[in-house]
């Protein structure tokens, strides 16, 4: 079998396994390999060239391509790198054009070298170098990329999973103190209630968004957090998803103390603000998601508004703090954002 074939299918796997690459079909150019990934505002592409041909391609379609790419993608910037796997191409980079960043990368299989710099892509290389091995080219199996998908473990919610056991930990406990739903025991395990956060109990603007009442509200909000919390996580990032998570449930605290003064409870605040964070996300990178995503939260933030303006007993103003903190917060992560 062809070896700059089993190049292409191993480097192809690594980076889609590793780092999230997906295959990309270039139109008019059936059997050219390419990879595409988005991180934030930034569009990644890596195009695999194993002969001549490309040269129209590169001169006439490659940047108007590229460019009405980003337009789709919602990205501002995008990084290209031609991997010439046959003859010599030049490798200067050329950048800022259109926002657009261009590398050539020349590997030659026979003497395992690897020419030429990834500007802005500094694995690429690393990857590209591994396999420029003639001897471990001819013993790889090659693999169909459509069924290659990035190693599940990296996309685990592990927050949010770790956020839902928190909250069952702290369920049973009042449980066994004597019971959830019992008034003296949610205010002893730092539910919200105005009079003592006057008193300088400031700390129970944070408990209780890991607090609930009775087993149904329980199991209600991880249902719903485990939902919400799972997409929010995954766009950006554990770190920036707590950040996101603990802002709206603190926020919603503070609502339900300036509007309140009831004692109250529970994940549905910080659960709204993932509602708002997505909202936000979806609004600025609409490319990202399937064509009704938008829709499909806005129904489910309209039938939850409807259920706590009808239903006695449900802190509306938490779920309006929760809302507006996870929205305005996300603003300050999509900036950064890496997805």
């Amino acid at each position: 079998m062809d070896l700059e074939y089993r190049y292409i299918n191993a480097v192809s796997a690594r980076l889609m396994v590793e780092m999230a690459y997906s295959l990309l079909e270039v139109e008019g150019q059936q059997g050219l390999g390419a990879l595409v990934r988005r991180r934030g505002e930034d569009l990644e592409l890596v195009f695999f060239i194993p002969d001549d041909r490309y040269d129209e391609f590169v001169d006439y379609r490659l940047l108007p391509g590229v460019r009405e790419y980003m337009r789709l993608m919602n990205c501002s910037r995008a990084w290209v790198a031609n991997v010439f796997l046959n003859g010599y191409r030049p490798m200067m980079p050329q950048e800022g054009l259109y926002g657009i960043t261009l590398s050539s990368l020349r590997v030659d299989i026979e003497t395992g070298s690897v020419l030429g710099d990834a500007y802005g892509l500094e694995k690429l290389g690393h990857v590209l170098r591994d396999f420029a091995d003639k001897n471990k080219l001819e013993r790889y199996n090659p693999v169909d990329l459509r069924t290659v998908y990035r190693d599940k473990k990296e996309t685990r919610p592990v927050i949010t999973r770790a956020i839902i056991a928190i909250n069952v930990l702290m369920w049973v406990l009042m449980t066994l103190a004597g019971g959830s739903t019992n008034v003296g025991v949610l205010i002893r395990f730092g539910a919200m209630y105005a009079p003592l956060i006057i008193r300088g109990q400031y700390w129970r603007f944070v408990t209780p968004m890991f607090l609930h009442v009775g087993f149904a509200h329980l199991a209600f909000n991880s249902y719903a957090l485990y939902q919400l919390g799972g997409i929010a996580e995954r766009l950006y990032g554990k770190y920036k998803f707590a950040a996101i998570y603990g802002a709206a449930g603190i926020c919603g605290s503070v609502f339900s103390f300036l509007f309140t003064r009831a004692v109250s409870a529970g994940a549905s605040g910080a659960i709204f603000g993932m509602l708002g964070a997505l909202l936000y996300f979806a609004r600025k990178r609409p490319g990202v998601f399937r064509r009704g995503f938008m829709a499909n939260l806005l129904t489910i933030l309209a039938i939850n508004i409807f259920i706590g303006l009808s239903t006695p007993g449900i802190d509306n103003f938490a779920h309006m703090g929760g809302f507006l903190g996870g929205y305005v917060t996300a603003r300050f992560a999509i900036k950064r954002s890496t997805v």
